[in-house]
């Protein structure tokens, strides 16, 4: 839920600059098209729907998903959007699927007996954070924790919108969506911007959506009682990653092995694990560093 929050209010924000640096479009301008209610049985809310003005004076709609996780039925879920809106619109259609989390099979291809759809995959974390914060648009810090490098370059970030000459309301919804996105990566980082920040991100549509959600007022204690499903839903994303790079390596691990993955609940070791997932000459060699691990 906090995701799709923190997604809405940036991209409220920053949706021509999204369209320019990550759709790769010559935009002139844009709007954030209202979903009737008919339409929206099977719309989440990280779906947006844009229709852009483009420079060489064509129109067109863009679909943009923003994704924690990769899911097999991604594709097949933005497709069913896509014609959704080509029959109702009965303009062009672009489809983004902006992916924050890293995945193996993450792809831009989808295919069957009798669909061939491609769409536009952008990967937050093979971007270059130092890059988005050196060049701008500034729009688009929130998203530095996700991309390679980000966690290092958070407080430059978060100092470079603070004292911007920004609104407080711009910054206030910047900085809120960097908080809540950053706990994607570690629990720490909302913690640490919030008892920094709080005096400014208070004033955040995002804030005050996220405290009606059940986040009560506080620094600590409060962020750690919101975001506690978020974190916990971080260990589960680091336990399936390491499971998902056995499997693409060395087959379906077996059902103890699974296990004693899931067992653990510390996002450093699982940190460590995926990366001798990837490393490990078979699945023996992993074993022998997962008992270690949980000796």
């Amino acid at each position: 839920m906090q995701y799709d929050i923190a997604s809405k209010v940036i991209l409220s924000r920053c949706k021509d600059e999204i369209l320019r640096q990550l759709c790769g479009l010559a935009v002139r301008s844009s709007e954030l098209v209202a979903v009737a209610p008919q339409e929206t049985a099977s719309l989440r809310r990280s779906d947006f729907v844009l229709r852009a003005e483009l420079e060489d004076g064509v129109t067109q709609l863009v679909l943009i998903e923003f994704q924690t996780n990769w899911r097999p039925w991604l594709p097949v879920r933005t497709l069913e959007c896509r014609c959704r809106h080509l029959l109702e619109e009965k303009l062009p259609v672009m489809t983004v699927l902006i992916l924050f989390r890293p995945h193996l099979k993450a792809t831009n291809h989808y295919h069957d007996a009798e669909v061939d759809y491609r769409y536009k995959l952008v990967k937050l974390y093979e971007m270059y954070a130092r890059e988005v914060l050196d060049t701008g648009p500034r729009c688009l810090y929130p998203f530095i924790p996700l991309m390679k490098d980000g966690e290092g370059l958070i407080d430059e970030a978060e100092r470079r919108i603070y004292e911007s000459d920004e609104s407080r309301e711009y910054k206030a919804d910047l900085l809120t969506g960097m908080a809540i996105l950053g706990g994607i990566v570690s629990e720490e980082i909302p913690v640490r911007l919030m008892q920094r920040r709080r005096d400014i991100m208070i004033e955040s549509a995002a804030y005050e959506i996220i405290k009606q959600e059940g986040l009560k007022e506080g620094i600590q204690q409060g962020i750690q009682e919101g975001i506690q499903q978020g974190i916990q839903q971080g260990i589960q994303n680091a336990q399936e990653m390491v499971i998902e790079v056995l499997e693409e390596r060395f087959g379906i691990p077996d059902a103890i092995l699974i296990g004693q993955i899931k067992s653990i609940s510390m996002r450093e070791i699982l940190r460590a694990l995926h990366k001798y997932a990837i490393r490990a000459r078979d699945l023996d060699e992993f074993k022998e560093q997962l008992k270690k691990v949980l000796e």
